[in-house]
């Protein structure tokens, strides 16, 4: 039985081996993979969960606040111009699919003169301290070194990314459907309304608007919050890297959150266990890719082990 035992623990050691062997192999053949492992390290060294954990919960304090704002901005507008209500649910839908029509936004849009007051007091702490949040993690995720600044500069920066990050993806929103409808006249001025064109390229005008404006805000927060110290040319890949992994991220969210909002267990608490998931999900695909951005033109990869020489050769 010992000596079993023992063979059984040779051939680990041995898959072991071939395995780090294999890795170090292809580390130094293919940077990118290199590349990719001091990323995951990175992010487990500094603790990523934990991370993306405290973010969640700062996001999530945030969210109904920042969500009590919009209502009021858009319900002022909504008096002018109807279809604003219908740009809001896109944006919600957009960055949290399949949660805009639990939120009950015709009826929250109407109470507009409360929900300004509430969110603009919730958005002072809990906005601000989202972000802050957010920042710190980078901080830790980056292994950056700036050095302390004075509170009142630190809350106004904080502030100006909110700001900024808010702004563009409004504006994401409205030019995505602005760039679907111009689409649209255009394949009818050529004639080609109801084609296999104009269904190709009506949903592919709205996903590149998308992609932009998500790179937009991954380089917002890449060179402004995190403040990673790399080449532009690195901080627009990790840009484009955060949208298009956001992208994807948001179709699969929309299976998740469905198989969320209609699991019975759940009940009167599906919007919130939903809105955390999605929440987590995001802060640790930012981290990754602060992680992945702030590893790029880093260290070589290892040089290959050299064969044992016998001093008889």
């Amino acid at each position: 039985m010992g000596s079993a035992w023992a063979s059984f623990l040779q051939r680990v050691e041995a898959v072991k081996a071939w395995g780090r062997a294999r890795t170090e192999y292809y580390r130094v053949r293919w940077p990118w993979v290199d590349h990719l492992i001091r990323t995951v390290h990175r992010y487990q060294s500094q603790r990523g969960d934990r991370l993306a954990g405290a973010v969640t919960y700062f996001a999530f304090l945030s969210f109904f606040p920042l969500i009590a704002l919009a209502f009021a901005l858009f319900g002022y507008v909504v008096a002018l111009n109807p279809h604003a209500l219908e740009t809001l649910e896109a944006a919600i839908n957009q960055q949290l699919p399949g949660l805009a029509g639990q939120l009950h936004i015709d009826q929250l849009s109407q109470a507009r003169t409360s929900a300004g007051i509430i969110g603009l007091l919730g958005l002072l702490y809990a906005g601000i301290g989202a972000v802050d949040a957010l920042r710190d993690a980078l901080h830790d995720i980056c292994v950056s070194c700036e050095p302390p600044v004075n509170w009142f500069v630190a809350k106004l920066r904080d502030l100006v990314a909110l700001v900024l990050i808010g702004l563009t993806m409004v504006i994401s929103v409205v030019a995505g459907g602005v760039a679907v409808q111009a689409t649209g006249t255009i394949m009818g001025w050529l004639r080609l309304d109801g084609s296999v064109v104009a269904a190709t390229l009506l949903p592919l005008a709205g996903v590149l608007i998308g992609v932009a404006a998500d790179m937009l805000v991954f380089l917002i927060i890449l060179a402004w919050l995190a403040k990673v110290g790399k080449p532009l040319r690195t901080l627009l890949k990790g840009a484009l890297l955060g949208a298009i992994g956001f992208g994807v991220l948001k179709q699969l969210a929309t299976l998740l959150l469905s198989h969320t909002l209609s699991n019975p267990i759940y009940g009167a608490f599906a919007v919130v266990v939903g809105l955390l998931v999605w929440l987590n999900l995001s802060a640790r695909w930012v981290l990754y890719v602060a992680a992945w951005t702030s590893t790029a033109d880093g260290a070589p990869p290892p040089e290959p082990t050299p064969m044992p020489t016998s001093d008889y050769d």
